[in-house]
C-alpha cells in the first residue's frame, strides 16, 4: 500500500492543449467546486449569471445543461458585439436561496445580499496583474451594473470565471477609450466596459481550475492553432502521477 500511495505523489509533467469549449468546461466545474459557492448554495443565497463558462457551473451545481444560447445574453459572434437571439433565451440567470432554486432577473435577491452571498459572473477580459474586465450592452449596465455595488456594500462574494484566451496588455488603460457614446463606429452593438480591480472579485482561470480540481500547477506556454483548436490554450502541468493522470482523462473525456 505505502508503495502505491508513493507511486500515485511522485511527481510528473505534462503538456496539454485546452480547446475553448473545454477550457471553459473546466473553469465552469471549478467555480462549482469551490467551497464558499458549494455554503452558498445551500444556506445561503448564489446567483449565477448567464455565459460561456457560467453555464458550466451552473450545469455542475444543477444537474442540468442551461444551454449556451439560451443561458447567455451579450456575446461576440459572427465578427460582431451582439447578443443572443431573445426568442432563444431562457428564463435568466440561475439563483439560489437558502437551498432554493429559481430563475428570473436577481434584482430582488441582491437585495437581500450580504456577506459570504455569492455572484458568478464571467468575464471578458483579463490582464497579467488579474484585473478583469466586463462588456456592457445594456446602458445602465446589465447584470454586473446591477449587483457591483452591493456586492462592495456589504462585502459580498463575486466570482469571475474567465479564461486566459481573453487575456489583454491592460485592462485599465482599456478602461478609458471604452463606452457605449465614446466609439464612433462599433462591429455590433455598442458596448461599455466594467473594469473589476485585480484582488476584489475571486477569479478562476485555466490556472486556478487545474489547481482545484486536480491539485495540479498549470503554467500557459503558448496559445491559438489551426480549426478547432483556434482560441486554445498550450499549458505545462505538474504535479502527482495520480493529478496528471486524472486531468489527462478529463480533457479527454470532453473529446
Amino acid at each position: 500500500m505505502g508503495e502505491i500511495m508513493g507511486h500515485e505523489q511522485e511527481k510528473t509533467t505534462a503538456l496539454v492543449v485546452l480547446r475553448d469549449e473545454e477550457s471553459r468546461a473546466l473553469i465552469g466545474g471549478a467555480v462549482a467546486q469551490l467551497p464558499q459557492v458549494q455554503q452558498a448554495k445551500a444556506s445561503g443565497r448564489l446567483v449565477i449569471v448567464g455565459g460561456g463558462s457560467a453555464r458550466y457551473a451552473a450545469w455542475s451545481l444543477t444537474g442540468e445543461d442551461p444551454g449556451r444560447d439560451a443561458f447567455a445574453v451579450g456575446c461576440v459572434q459572427d465578427g460582431a458585439l451582439g447578443e443572443t437571439p431573445k426568442a432563444g433565451r431562457g428564463p435568466g440567470p440561475i439563483i439560489f436561496e437558502n437551498g432554493e432554486m429559481s430563475r428570473g432577473w436577481p434584482g430582488e435577491v441582491l437585495q437581500r445580499f450580504e456577506a459570504g452571498d455569492i455572484y458568478v459572473k464571467g468575464g471578458n477580459a483579463i490582464d497579467a496583474a488579474g484585473n478583469v474586465a466586463v462588456l456592457m450592452a445594456s446602458p445602465v449596465g446589465g447584470t454586473i451594473g446591477a449587483a457591483w455595488a452591493i456586492i462592495c456594500a456589504r462585502g459580498a462574494e463575486l466570482v469571475m470565471p474567465v479564461s486566459l484566451n481573453k487575456l489583454v496588455p491592460s485592462v485599465m488603460a482599456a478602461t478609458p477609450l471604452m463606452g457605449q457614446g465614446r466609439v464612433d463606429r462599433v462591429m455590433g452593438t455598442p458596448v461599455g466596459y466594467m473594469p473589476i480591480p485585480a484582488g476584489s472579485a475571486t477569479v478562476i482561470t485555466e490556472v486556478e481550475a487545474f489547481r482545484i480540481l486536480f491539485d495540479v500547477e498549470a503554467t500557459p506556454v503558448a496559445a491559438g492553432g489551426f480549426d478547432d483548436c483556434a482560441g486554445s490554450l498550450t499549458l505545462h502541468l505538474s504535479g502527482s502521477l495520480h493529478g496528471i493522470e486524472m486531468a489527462w482523462q478529463a480533457i479527454e473525456g470532453m473529446r
